[in-house]
């Protein structure tokens, strides 16, 4: 009997053994299957199930750090936080904290030691932080996955498209009159044509100590490079679809690509910081100027608009490219006035024949390097450069004022607003008449021209739907809606992520902001915020973090979000900055430990009037690990 019932109970061992395997394998075959619709894999490359798992979590997706170094990590930064405690009282708490100098860069001053107090809490903190214990937690990646990194990291022929596409794409745009191929530019010329423009300016006492600093120290610089940021939503739809279901013999595909030439550490990075702080003045002073989508949504607001009234957005096709060198200058030069800027601005404002000249050493030398070759841009200003958006703006400023002018019925727009190559019309007239305007506006430039939509009753701008609703029917006030790309899948940021569960929650909080700000409708909101918790649940997060966080946001007036932002008085803050890692707990509690030797004397109070706080950079994660700008 006793035999009989151990073989009954090691066969219904077996059994339940089997079912949780059978569980498992389903319940990774159903998250194999849900991950795939984040994967939009457009090379000949086929992705096993762990690569795509993978993926799905997205290139933002921190991995676990490693435990090695962690501990030396926090005291390297607890030594900067000591460092920036010593500065603080050397200089008695002076320095300024408020309106800091916009070409700041750190000085890494070393100063003497403190006084008694502020030596004693230093060490005791780093006593107490040395002794930190790391406490276990899981790995967020299974070690399949983290094979499936070594995987992708050996390809040498896939980045995210085919590297083979992604060259000829690349170089079908150099192959056109806005670039040409040359010899490996002379780096040390460029900045010597720069330096002698500061020269000049440094001899007529244009520039305070911080800024001369800024523009002369010593860097090593490097030349430009060219990438491409697929344009996916360029795609038909229905490729996509067919793509993702694996039933398109079209691969490997290549979307248009928006060509970026990044000039961080080149010699015009610098200069272009310079040049932009004075050019942006002047664009916010268009009567056009769009600032962002609260102040579209502000001015929108404020219009009683007649029931009949049409809906136009425009586009201007490839803006930043086909602009020559001459009429940027020219622009620039018309609306350049340093009599009206200087009245707007504390620092000394550069002449108008020195914007000129460092803009044209920045637009003539846009040297940049692509597939191992080097070109230069000779028409069009890079997206990339710093000063890019506001020479460009300008210049569309003055197109567009020129369509209006030669347009007989412009007393008929309503509204005209414009952000960067995007506008937004409110039109009294008639389709045939706005057709007509947009055919002024072809005819103005050999290069440049309007794409354009009409609508009687909505319109998409920006990340928002304008359109006729309720509230137009009783107040001919147009209502408003977040708008959703068709091609945009959420892949918000994953929940098992190594980042401070303060990033995610200010993550929810943020995008639910958003949805209030952008919604006019209280009953169309309701709907977003719950299609946004339900995609937050495909992504890990459980209804405990994130109802609590959108119930709060519901509570919140609209009209707060949408009030413009105020310059804040800056506070004074003790900050240390260092990485986060999940298996380190309590570094603030460590901090505060002996706080009181400085809160309790009556010097370093006066001085240090705010606790310490700890602010966190983040680890590499999948976007950093797998990509590169660089197509060797």
């Amino acid at each position: 009997m006793t035999r009989r019932f151990k073989r009954k109970n090691k066969r219904s061992k077996s059994f339940r053994a089997g079912l949780i395997e059978q569980y498992k394998f389903r319940e990774r075959v159903e998250k194999e299957e849900k991950a795939r619709k984040y994967v939009l894999n457009l090379s000949n490359h086929e992705l096993n199930n762990e690569e795509v798992l993978l993926l799905s979590k997205g290139l933002k997706f921190i991995p676990t750090p490693k435990t090695k170094n962690a501990k030396n990590q926090i005291m390297l930064s607890f030594n900067e936080f000591a460092r920036k405690l010593r500065c603080k009282y050397h200089f008695g708490g002076q320095e300024k904290t408020n309106n800091l100098h916009p070409f700041r860069i750190k000085s890494g001053f070393e100063p003497d030691r403190g006084c008694e107090n502020l030596e004693k809490y230093i060490e005791l903190t780093k006593l107490e932080l040395s002794s930190i214990q790391m406490r276990q937690t899981h790995d967020n990646l299974s070690l399949r996955e983290r094979h499936a990194i070594k995987q992708l990291k050996s390809l040498k022929d896939v980045v995210i498209l085919d590297k083979e596409m992604y060259k000829r794409e690349g170089e079908k745009m150099l192959n056109s009159p806005h670039y040409e191929e040359v010899e490996q530019p002379n780096l040390h010329e460029i900045d010597n044509a720069i330096m002698k423009i500061i020269g000049e300016m440094k001899m007529n006492s244009m520039f305070d100590k911080e800024t001369i600093k800024y523009l002369t120290s010593g860097q090593t610089y490097r030349v430009g490079r060219l990438y491409l940021l697929p344009k996916i939503h360029k795609l038909n739809e229905q490729l996509i679809t067919n793509v993702r279901h694996g039933a398109c013999n079209e691969l490997p595909i290549m979307p248009p690509g928006r060509p970026i030439i990044s000039q961080i550490g080149t010699p015009a990075e610098r200069i272009g910081h310079y040049c932009d702080y004075f050019l942006v003045p002047i664009v916010r002073m268009q009567n056009t100027y769009i600032k962002d989508t609260s102040d579209f949504i502000n001015k929108i607001e404020s219009l009683k608009l007649n029931p009949d009234c049409l809906l136009i957005t425009y586009d201007v096709t490839s803006m930043y490219t086909n602009m020559t060198f001459d009429e940027i200058l020219n622009a620039v030069g018309r609306s350049y006035n340093e009599h009206t800027l200087q009245s707007q601005l504390e620092l000394n404002c550069p002449t108008k024949q020195n914007m000129l000249d460092l803009l044209k050493i920045i637009l003539e030398n846009n040297y940049f390097e692509f597939n191992g070759k080097h070109y230069r841009q000779r028409i069009g200003a890079a997206m990339g450069a710093v000063p890019s958006p506001e020479i460009c703006d300008i210049r569309m400023y003055e197109i567009t004022n020129a369509m209006m002018s030669q347009f007989q019925y412009r007393e008929k727009i309503a509204f005209h607003g414009r952000y960067r190559d995007d506008g937004f019309i409110i039109y009294n007239g008639t389709v045939q008449e706005a057709n007509h305007l947009f055919e002024i506006g072809n005819a103005i430039h050999d290069l440049l021209k309007f794409t354009y939509e009409i609508s009687e009753t909505e319109m998409t701008f920006l990340d928002t739907t304008v359109f006729k609703g309720n509230r137009f029917s009783t107040q001919n006030v147009l209502d408003i809606k977040t708008h959703m790309k068709k091609t945009k899948i959420f892949q918000y940021l994953h929940r098992e992520s190594a980042h401070p569960t303060s990033v995610f929650k200010g993550f929810i909080k943020g995008e639910c902001y958003r949805l209030l700000r952008n919604t006019s409708d209280n009953s169309v909101l309701d709907s977003a915020l719950q299609s946004f918790n339900d995609k937050l649940m495909l992504r890990g997060y459980c209804e405990t973090e994130t109802i609590p966080i959108i119930q709060e946001v519901k509570h919140k007036n609209r009209k707060d979000l949408l009030k413009p932002k105020s310059a804040k008085q800056r506070k004074e803050k003790h900050i240390l900055v260092t990485k986060f890692d999940p298996r380190i707990k309590g570094i603030k509690k460590r901090l505060m430990k002996n706080w009181k030797l400085i809160s309790e004397d009556s010097l370093l109070k006066t001085i240090f009037q705010s606790a310490p706080m700890i602010a966190y950079k983040k680890h590499q994660n999948l976007g950093d690990i797998l990509t590169s700008s660089i197509v060797y």
